[in-house]
């Protein structure tokens, strides 16, 4: 579970929601939710990590618990006002003034 919390987060925290902006994180998070879901479901897996298949119950409630992340980090970068990037105009302003008094 909180594995998928923090590729819940990872998925809220890109630059624009619902956007393929980024496949390849789509691409990461599908097949580590996929290899999650093998080492708890599948019996060879669960035989080497001693792990159990959670019952219907505790999937829907691990599902739940789990989106939480997303939705935590979507209301966070709503609520925060946005940053000029690192080296923003001052930035480049400061290094101009300083080569031109060379």
């Amino acid at each position: 579970m909180l594995g998928a919390t923090r590729l819940g987060v990872a998925l809220g925290s890109r630059a624009r929601p619902g956007s393929l902006t980024d496949p390849f994180l789509l691409i990461a998070v599908g097949t580590a939710l996929s290899l999650q879901a093998a080492g708890v479901h599948l019996p060879p897996l669960q035989d080497l990590l001693g792990t159990e298949p959670l019952s219907p119950t505790d999937l829907v409630i691990a599902c739940a618990l789990s989106g939480l992340g997303h939705v935590v980090t979507r209301l966070q970068t709503g609520f925060r006002p946005e940053r000029p990037p690192r080296g923003g105009p001052s930035a480049t302003r400061d290094v101009v003034d300083h080569t031109a008094t060379r």
